[in-house]
């Protein structure tokens, strides 16, 4: 069964939800997530209303898919990225039925 996930990010100024997205883009760290096994979508979106908030969109194959993505080798460097610009992050899981 897919999986699918918010992630609410509030960032620490207005700049740096760009900068944090294009830092995880230009290390590498936002492709290496998006070719692991089982991944079906993983996007980021900018808010119009509040500069510091960013919402990441994941969507894996199973859950478990997206367990082993948090053990990999590359989320050490994504969470070091994500130190440096953002201040709290909300999960929430969200249960898409097909029409």
């Amino acid at each position: 069964m897919e999986f699918t996930i918010l992630v609410i990010y509030k960032a620490k100024s207005e700049n740096a939800r760009e900068a944090f997205v294009k830092e995880l883009t230009d290390s590498g760290v936002l492709s290496k997530i998006r070719n692991e096994d089982g991944c079906i979508a993983y996007d980021y979106y900018f808010s119009n209303e509040d500069k510091c908030k960013l919402v990441l969109y994941e969507k894996w194959a199973s859950r478990e898919h997206q367990k082993v993505h948090m053990t990999m080798p590359h989320m050490a460097t994504a969470m070091e990225i994500k130190s440096k610009y953002i201040d709290s992050a909300e999960l929430k899981q969200i249960d898409v039925k097909s029409l």
